[in-house]
Protein backbone atom coordinates (compact mmCIF):
# COMPACT_ATOMS: atom_id res chain seq x y z
CA UNK A 1 0.00 0.00 0.00
CA UNK A 2 2.91 2.77 0.74
CA UNK A 3 4.35 1.68 -3.00
CA UNK A 4 1.10 2.41 -4.59
CA UNK A 5 0.50 5.68 -2.90
CA UNK A 6 4.23 6.65 -2.95
CA UNK A 7 3.26 6.25 -7.25
CA UNK A 8 0.42 8.16 -7.07
CA UNK A 9 1.80 10.98 -5.28
CA UNK A 10 5.05 11.17 -7.72
CA UNK A 11 2.46 10.68 -10.41
CA UNK A 12 0.96 14.07 -9.09
CA UNK A 13 3.76 15.95 -8.96
CA UNK A 14 5.45 15.54 -12.16
CA UNK A 15 1.72 16.53 -13.59
CA UNK A 16 2.07 19.81 -11.49
CA UNK A 17 5.62 19.88 -12.73
CA UNK A 18 4.39 19.80 -16.49
CA UNK A 19 1.69 22.01 -16.04
CA UNK A 20 3.92 24.86 -14.66
CA UNK A 21 6.57 24.45 -17.42
CA UNK A 22 4.15 25.05 -19.83
CA UNK A 23 2.54 27.84 -18.03
CA UNK A 24 5.64 29.31 -17.88
CA UNK A 25 6.40 28.77 -21.59
CA UNK A 26 3.12 30.17 -22.71
CA UNK A 27 3.47 33.42 -20.45
CA UNK A 28 7.18 33.47 -21.76
CA UNK A 29 5.74 33.27 -25.16
CA UNK A 30 3.25 35.61 -24.49
CA UNK A 31 5.80 38.15 -23.06
CA UNK A 32 8.05 37.71 -26.13
CA UNK A 33 4.96 38.76 -28.56
CA UNK A 34 4.22 41.55 -26.52
CA UNK A 35 7.59 43.05 -26.84
CA UNK A 36 7.94 42.03 -30.40
CA UNK A 37 5.08 44.02 -31.17
CA UNK A 38 6.29 46.94 -29.13
CA UNK A 39 9.37 46.99 -30.96
CA UNK A 40 7.52 47.06 -34.38
CA UNK A 41 5.14 49.76 -33.12
CA UNK A 42 8.10 51.49 -32.16
CA UNK A 43 10.15 51.11 -34.96
CA UNK A 44 6.73 52.45 -37.25
CA UNK A 45 5.95 49.45 -38.46
CA UNK A 46 2.30 49.58 -36.90
CA UNK A 47 2.61 52.16 -34.85
CA UNK A 48 -0.93 54.00 -33.86
CA UNK A 49 0.83 57.51 -34.08
CA UNK A 50 1.53 60.13 -31.62
CA UNK A 51 -1.63 61.45 -29.26
CA UNK A 52 -3.06 57.89 -29.84
CA UNK A 53 -4.31 55.72 -26.87
CA UNK A 54 -5.34 52.54 -26.85
CA UNK A 55 -9.60 51.48 -26.41
CA UNK A 56 -11.14 48.75 -24.37
CA UNK A 57 -12.04 47.09 -28.91
CA UNK A 58 -8.04 47.31 -29.56
CA UNK A 59 -8.84 50.16 -31.30
CA UNK A 60 -6.75 53.85 -30.80
CA UNK A 61 -8.19 56.98 -30.68
CA UNK A 62 -6.57 60.83 -30.69
CA UNK A 63 -6.14 61.59 -27.17
CA UNK A 64 -8.55 64.26 -26.20
CA UNK A 65 -11.05 63.33 -29.09
CA UNK A 66 -14.67 62.39 -28.90
CA UNK A 67 -17.37 60.43 -29.94
CA UNK A 68 -19.60 62.59 -32.29
CA UNK A 69 -22.93 61.38 -31.26
CA UNK A 70 -23.76 59.63 -27.79
CA UNK A 71 -26.89 57.27 -27.80
CA UNK A 72 -29.20 56.87 -24.99
CA UNK A 73 -31.53 53.76 -24.78
CA UNK A 74 -34.52 52.22 -23.21
CA UNK A 75 -35.37 48.98 -22.93
CA UNK A 76 -38.78 49.24 -23.65
CA UNK A 77 -37.16 51.04 -27.30
CA UNK A 78 -37.18 54.57 -26.44
CA UNK A 79 -33.78 55.99 -27.75
CA UNK A 80 -32.55 59.51 -28.26
CA UNK A 81 -29.16 60.72 -29.78
CA UNK A 82 -27.08 63.52 -28.67
CA UNK A 83 -24.23 65.20 -30.88
CA UNK A 84 -21.40 66.43 -29.47
CA UNK A 85 -21.59 69.50 -31.17
CA UNK A 86 -23.37 72.07 -30.09
CA UNK A 87 -24.76 69.55 -27.27
CA UNK A 88 -28.08 69.01 -29.23
CA UNK A 89 -30.17 66.08 -28.85
CA UNK A 90 -31.54 66.23 -32.09
CA UNK A 91 -33.62 62.93 -32.16
CA UNK A 92 -35.60 61.09 -29.95
CA UNK A 93 -38.29 58.67 -30.43
CA UNK A 94 -40.67 57.04 -27.95
CA UNK A 95 -41.19 53.40 -27.23
CA UNK A 96 -43.43 53.27 -30.36
CA UNK A 97 -41.16 54.94 -32.51
CA UNK A 98 -42.34 57.96 -32.76
CA UNK A 99 -40.53 61.16 -33.44
CA UNK A 100 -40.35 63.88 -31.27
CA UNK A 101 -37.85 66.41 -31.75
CA UNK A 102 -38.08 68.75 -35.20
CA UNK A 103 -36.18 69.74 -37.79
CA UNK A 104 -36.08 72.32 -40.40
CA UNK A 105 -36.12 71.17 -44.07
CA UNK A 106 -33.07 73.27 -44.89
CA UNK A 107 -31.13 71.67 -41.39
CA UNK A 108 -27.42 70.54 -41.92
CA UNK A 109 -28.60 66.80 -41.84
CA UNK A 110 -25.27 66.03 -43.13
CA UNK A 111 -23.49 66.88 -39.67
CA UNK A 112 -20.97 68.82 -41.21
CA UNK A 113 -20.78 70.89 -37.81
CA UNK A 114 -20.00 74.33 -40.41
CA UNK A 115 -23.04 75.61 -38.48
CA UNK A 116 -25.72 75.17 -35.56
CA UNK A 117 -28.20 72.26 -36.42
CA UNK A 118 -31.38 74.22 -36.96
CA UNK A 119 -33.72 70.90 -35.14
CA UNK A 120 -33.43 69.12 -31.82
CA UNK A 121 -32.78 71.19 -28.75
CA UNK A 122 -29.99 73.20 -29.39
CA UNK A 123 -28.86 75.71 -26.46
CA UNK A 124 -28.89 79.46 -26.15
CA UNK A 125 -26.16 80.41 -24.42
CA UNK A 126 -25.02 83.02 -22.98
CA UNK A 127 -27.55 85.11 -24.33
CA UNK A 128 -31.10 84.11 -25.95
CA UNK A 129 -31.12 87.29 -28.25
CA UNK A 130 -30.97 90.25 -28.99
CA UNK A 131 -28.54 91.31 -27.57
CA UNK A 132 -24.84 92.89 -27.48
CA UNK A 133 -23.58 89.39 -28.79
CA UNK A 134 -24.56 86.98 -31.76
CA UNK A 135 -28.40 85.96 -31.76
CA UNK A 136 -28.79 82.70 -29.76
CA UNK A 137 -25.25 82.84 -28.21
CA UNK A 138 -22.17 80.79 -29.17
CA UNK A 139 -23.16 77.18 -27.46
CA UNK A 140 -24.91 76.03 -29.97
CA UNK A 141 -22.23 76.01 -32.75
CA UNK A 142 -19.45 74.73 -30.30
CA UNK A 143 -18.32 71.36 -29.29
CA UNK A 144 -19.24 69.81 -26.05
CA UNK A 145 -17.27 67.82 -24.03
CA UNK A 146 -18.53 64.56 -22.68
CA UNK A 147 -18.30 63.56 -18.83
CA UNK A 148 -19.89 61.03 -17.90
CA UNK A 149 -22.42 58.01 -18.29
CA UNK A 150 -24.78 56.62 -15.95
CA UNK A 151 -27.23 54.10 -17.28
CA UNK A 152 -30.21 51.97 -14.98
CA UNK A 153 -33.00 50.44 -15.35
CA UNK A 154 -34.89 53.21 -15.10
CA UNK A 155 -33.03 56.01 -16.81
CA UNK A 156 -29.75 56.33 -19.43
CA UNK A 157 -27.85 59.28 -19.00
CA UNK A 158 -25.11 61.53 -20.49
CA UNK A 159 -23.45 64.93 -18.79
CA UNK A 160 -21.78 66.94 -21.00
CA UNK A 161 -19.96 70.30 -20.61
CA UNK A 162 -18.66 73.60 -22.37
CA UNK A 163 -15.56 75.84 -21.30
CA UNK A 164 -14.29 78.76 -22.78
CA UNK A 165 -12.18 79.20 -26.02
CA UNK A 166 -9.65 81.68 -27.15
CA UNK A 167 -12.81 82.37 -29.57
CA UNK A 168 -15.82 82.78 -27.25
CA UNK A 169 -13.54 85.21 -24.85
CA UNK A 170 -12.88 87.20 -27.55
CA UNK A 171 -16.75 87.93 -27.80
CA UNK A 172 -17.79 87.33 -24.33
CA UNK A 173 -14.48 87.83 -21.82
CA UNK A 174 -15.90 85.66 -19.36
CA UNK A 175 -14.97 82.13 -17.72
CA UNK A 176 -17.72 80.04 -17.20
CA UNK A 177 -18.36 75.75 -17.12
CA UNK A 178 -21.84 75.50 -19.05
CA UNK A 179 -22.85 71.81 -18.10
CA UNK A 180 -26.12 69.68 -18.60
CA UNK A 181 -27.06 66.28 -17.83
CA UNK A 182 -29.50 64.62 -20.45
CA UNK A 183 -31.79 61.95 -19.25
CA UNK A 184 -33.95 59.54 -20.88
CA UNK A 185 -36.77 57.94 -19.05
CA UNK A 186 -39.38 55.06 -20.16
CA UNK A 187 -41.41 58.33 -21.69
CA UNK A 188 -39.42 61.80 -20.84
CA UNK A 189 -36.36 63.13 -21.53
CA UNK A 190 -35.02 65.95 -19.10
CA UNK A 191 -32.44 68.63 -19.11
CA UNK A 192 -30.87 69.24 -16.18
CA UNK A 193 -28.47 72.48 -16.36
CA UNK A 194 -25.86 74.06 -14.64
CA UNK A 195 -23.95 77.54 -14.83
CA UNK A 196 -20.77 78.26 -12.69
CA UNK A 197 -19.14 80.91 -13.02
CA UNK A 198 -14.70 80.49 -12.93
CA UNK A 199 -13.82 83.98 -13.09
CA UNK A 200 -13.49 86.88 -10.36
CA UNK A 201 -16.62 88.91 -11.33
CA UNK A 202 -20.20 88.58 -11.47
CA UNK A 203 -21.77 88.07 -15.00
CA UNK A 204 -25.40 88.41 -16.57
CA UNK A 205 -26.66 85.99 -18.85
CA UNK A 206 -30.15 84.82 -20.88
CA UNK A 207 -30.62 81.89 -21.74
CA UNK A 208 -33.12 79.06 -23.29
CA UNK A 209 -33.43 75.51 -25.07
CA UNK A 210 -34.84 75.94 -29.00
CA UNK A 211 -36.85 73.18 -29.04
CA UNK A 212 -37.74 72.05 -32.23
CA UNK A 213 -41.37 69.97 -31.66
CA UNK A 214 -41.95 67.15 -34.58
CA UNK A 215 -45.76 67.83 -35.67
CA UNK A 216 -47.76 66.59 -38.39
CA UNK A 217 -49.22 70.11 -39.46
CA UNK A 218 -50.21 73.36 -37.97
CA UNK A 219 -53.47 72.77 -38.42
CA UNK A 220 -53.17 69.83 -36.35
CA UNK A 221 -51.89 71.73 -33.78
CA UNK A 222 -53.03 73.56 -30.19
CA UNK A 223 -50.61 74.58 -27.81
CA UNK A 224 -51.96 75.39 -23.98
CA UNK A 225 -50.86 76.96 -20.98
CA UNK A 226 -51.27 80.00 -18.60
CA UNK A 227 -50.94 82.42 -21.44
CA UNK A 228 -54.09 84.22 -20.65
CA UNK A 229 -53.13 87.71 -18.76
CA UNK A 230 -49.35 87.05 -19.27
CA UNK A 231 -47.34 90.08 -21.31
CA UNK A 232 -46.24 89.58 -24.61
CA UNK A 233 -43.79 91.30 -27.28
CA UNK A 234 -44.14 90.01 -30.81
CA UNK A 235 -40.67 90.10 -31.76
CA UNK A 236 -42.26 90.09 -35.36
CA UNK A 237 -43.76 93.16 -35.39
CA UNK A 238 -41.97 94.35 -32.51
CA UNK A 239 -45.00 95.35 -30.49
CA UNK A 240 -45.99 94.51 -26.54
CA UNK A 241 -49.26 93.11 -25.65
CA UNK A 242 -50.90 90.82 -23.85
CA UNK A 243 -52.61 87.41 -24.11
CA UNK A 244 -55.93 87.15 -24.15
CA UNK A 245 -56.17 83.14 -23.96
CA UNK A 246 -54.63 80.09 -22.05
CA UNK A 247 -55.09 78.44 -26.38
CA UNK A 248 -52.36 79.65 -28.80
CA UNK A 249 -52.78 77.84 -32.39
CA UNK A 250 -50.33 79.24 -35.43
CA UNK A 251 -51.86 80.60 -38.45
CA UNK A 252 -48.96 83.08 -39.28
CA UNK A 253 -45.47 83.75 -39.07
CA UNK A 254 -44.96 83.81 -34.86
CA UNK A 255 -42.43 85.08 -33.30
CA UNK A 256 -44.06 85.30 -29.91
CA UNK A 257 -42.59 86.09 -25.95
CA UNK A 258 -44.78 85.48 -23.17
CA UNK A 259 -43.26 87.20 -20.06
CA UNK A 260 -43.40 84.94 -16.76
CA UNK A 261 -45.43 81.90 -18.08
CA UNK A 262 -42.92 79.03 -16.48
CA UNK A 263 -46.14 76.21 -15.61
CA UNK A 264 -47.10 72.99 -17.80
CA UNK A 265 -47.00 73.60 -21.15
CA UNK A 266 -49.14 71.16 -23.52
CA UNK A 267 -48.97 70.58 -27.18
CA UNK A 268 -51.65 68.42 -28.42
CA UNK A 269 -50.91 66.95 -31.92
CA UNK A 270 -53.94 65.44 -33.35
CA UNK A 271 -52.79 64.40 -36.60
CA UNK A 272 -49.93 62.70 -35.01
CA UNK A 273 -52.08 61.25 -31.66
CA UNK A 274 -49.73 62.52 -29.27
CA UNK A 275 -49.56 64.59 -26.66
CA UNK A 276 -46.47 66.74 -25.14
CA UNK A 277 -45.96 68.22 -21.81
CA UNK A 278 -43.15 70.72 -21.29
CA UNK A 279 -42.49 71.56 -17.14
CA UNK A 280 -39.33 73.34 -16.52
CA UNK A 281 -37.44 75.15 -13.44
CA UNK A 282 -35.44 78.31 -13.30
CA UNK A 283 -36.53 79.26 -17.13
CA UNK A 284 -39.39 82.77 -16.22
CA UNK A 285 -40.88 82.89 -19.57
CA UNK A 286 -41.57 80.99 -22.82
CA UNK A 287 -41.14 81.87 -26.53
CA UNK A 288 -42.96 80.40 -29.42
CA UNK A 289 -41.58 80.47 -32.97
CA UNK A 290 -43.36 79.56 -36.74
CA UNK A 291 -41.84 80.64 -39.71
CA UNK A 292 -45.47 80.34 -41.22
CA UNK A 293 -45.44 80.18 -44.70
CA UNK A 294 -41.96 79.44 -45.18
CA UNK A 295 -41.65 76.30 -47.91
CA UNK A 296 -37.56 76.79 -47.58
CA UNK A 297 -37.95 75.88 -43.83
CA UNK A 298 -40.56 73.22 -43.65
CA UNK A 299 -42.69 75.45 -41.18
CA UNK A 300 -45.24 72.91 -41.54
CA UNK A 301 -43.71 70.18 -40.17
CA UNK A 302 -42.20 71.66 -36.95
CA UNK A 303 -43.28 74.20 -33.74
CA UNK A 304 -40.58 75.93 -31.79
CA UNK A 305 -42.11 76.47 -27.51
CA UNK A 306 -39.21 76.97 -25.60
CA UNK A 307 -38.45 77.45 -22.26
CA UNK A 308 -36.28 81.13 -21.83
CA UNK A 309 -34.63 83.53 -19.59
CA UNK A 310 -35.12 87.24 -21.31
CA UNK A 311 -34.67 88.62 -17.89
CA UNK A 312 -30.75 89.21 -17.26
CA UNK A 313 -29.84 86.50 -14.55
CA UNK A 314 -26.02 87.01 -12.33
CA UNK A 315 -23.76 84.41 -12.16
CA UNK A 316 -21.85 85.10 -9.09
CA UNK A 317 -18.02 83.97 -8.76
CA UNK A 318 -17.24 80.49 -7.02
CA UNK A 319 -16.85 77.15 -8.66
CA UNK A 320 -19.48 75.67 -6.20
CA UNK A 321 -22.05 78.02 -6.42
CA UNK A 322 -24.64 76.69 -9.28
CA UNK A 323 -27.14 78.44 -10.54
CA UNK A 324 -29.64 75.99 -12.16
CA UNK A 325 -31.87 75.40 -14.94
CA UNK A 326 -34.53 72.31 -15.94
CA UNK A 327 -36.61 71.29 -18.79
CA UNK A 328 -38.38 67.95 -18.56
CA UNK A 329 -40.80 66.75 -22.19
CA UNK A 330 -43.20 63.69 -21.73
CA UNK A 331 -44.57 61.96 -24.58
CA UNK A 332 -47.95 60.83 -24.17
CA UNK A 333 -50.27 58.95 -26.79
CA UNK A 334 -53.72 61.29 -26.91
Amino acid sequence: MNYQLFIVLLCIAACKAFQLATTRSFGASLLKMNVEKVGVMAAGGTSPGKNLKPMADGTFKEAGAHLPEYVLEMDNGARAVVRTYGGNCFTWKTKDGMEVMGTRKDADTKFTDSKPYAGGAPHCFPQFGPGAIMQHGFARGMKFIPEERAKKLSFDRMIFKLEPTEETLKVWNHHFEYRFDITLRADSLEWDLIVINKGDKPFDITLGLHNYFDISSLKNLKISGPFSGAETLDRNANAKGKASSNDVVITTATDMAYMGVKGPIIITDTGKNMKLTLERKGFEDTCIWSPFGNDAMGYDKFICVEPVQLTPVQIPVGKFKETKFYQKVTAEKL
